[in-house]
């Protein structure tokens, strides 16, 4: 199936509609860096329509729009969250109308997870550091040192799990970056970090949990070291090699992982593949027909988590609209459309008109 026979660019919007109990999502079009042009898009899937800058036409007023580069995406009771990294700041909007709240002020902020009416984010200030931030008044509570350039995190009883990378701790002196591999917990209760895990992992990135076991991906130096995929025990620490591929996007239902990797060669030739990791064990898969459909980027995987629909974001040169595809379950595409700048994260929506 050729894109260009879907929808892509369809001026009225129009998708072809599915009824479940998810009634529609997100898509957070990351931008370019210093260009302010991060942007939010609507898709509902009741009704069959794909909204472009939503979050601009819900909210005329502001006159910067959502803001400089956006980097996560989360929907935590009745409100929506967005974290805008080159902006420095957390979005507070309503969950189901994108309308404006509040916003958090947070230096180079990363990633956001919500637990017990708060949130904690990451962020590249101060070496490394967590935020609490309060959702009744949405003000900061505290902040504490992690590792240097922290990623994301998970929570798990009462715990804080945030995964270290020292992306940025380049020395011209060396030419080399002194990457970290180490997790920080952290004591929700207190809000102290009361241990810190070596990985053995470098330039630890992403986090998922199927089941009760949780896997991270490491990105490695970019070099001799490509990164890997491994599971980590919450209770110990230890980690066990599951994969010497690292994963670029992944998404998780029904105890399965579903995983995209991008890796390059010696002349930077992307080559992109897809798997599944279930039980611990990774195995390559094409779980979508990418027939016709021409990938360029592959920026963003997830998973309708009521049909098991995946929804695939393809950032193209990373400075024009990118392309969002969406997919039954058994992997057939079923539409694309023309998204923002770099569309990366997706929220899912329950309850949307």
């Amino acid at each position: 199936v050729s894109c260009d026979k879907i929808g892509v660019g369809d001026p009225d919007g129009n998708i072809p509609s599915v009824q479940s109990e998810v009634t529609g999502f997100y898509v957070l079009n990351e931008g370019t860096k210093g260009m302010n042009n991060a942007s939010l898009d609507f898709v509902n899937l009741r009704t069959g329509e794909y909204v472009n800058d939503w979050f601009s036409q819900q909210n005329p007023e502001m006159s910067l729009e959502l803001g400089d580069v956006g980097n996560d995406i989360l929907i935590a009771g009745d409100y929506l969250i967005i974290v805008l990294n080159g902006s420095g700041l957390l979005e507070i909007a309503d969950a189901l109308t994108a309308r404006h709240i509040a916003e958090v002020p947070v230096p180079d902020c990363r990633y956001v997870i919500e637990n017990d009416g708060y949130l904690y984010v990451t962020s590249y200030a101060e070496g490394g550091s967590l935020y609490k931030v309060s959702t009744e008044d949405f003000s900061v509570i505290s902040r504490i040192g992690v590792g240097h350039d922290p990623e994301q995190l998970h929570f798990h009883d009462g715990h804080i799990y945030v995964l270290n990378s020292g992306g940025l701790q380049y020395d011209p002196a060396t030419g080399t970056t002194a990457y970290e591999q180490t997790v920080s917990v952290v004591d929700a209760g207190t809000f102290e970090v009361i241990r810190t895990d070596d990985t053995g992992y470098r330039n630890l990135y992403k986090v998922i949990c199927a089941g009760d076991v949780e896997y991270m991906t490491s990105r490695g130096d970019y070099g001799a070291d490509p990164g890997a995929v491994f599971s980590y025990d919450r209770g110990t620490g230890k980690t066990a090699l599951i994969s010497s591929v690292p994963v670029s996007n992944w998404c998780s239902h029904g105890g399965t992982v579903y995983a995209q990797s991008t890796t390059y060669d010696e002349n930077w030739n992307p080559r992109i593949s897809f798997g599944k990791l279930s039980d611990g064990v990774y195995q390559e898969s094409e779980f979508l027909d990418l027939s016709g459909v021409g990938i360029s980027s592959c920026y963003g995987l997830d998973i309708n988590p009521s049909t098991g629909d995946f929804v695939l974001t393809d950032a193209g040169d990373y400075t024009t609209p990118g392309t969002v595809h969406y997919f039954h379950a058994d992997g057939s595409l079923v539409w694309s459309h023309t998204a923002g700048v770099c569309p990366s994260r997706i929220a899912w929506i329950y309850g949307a008109e």
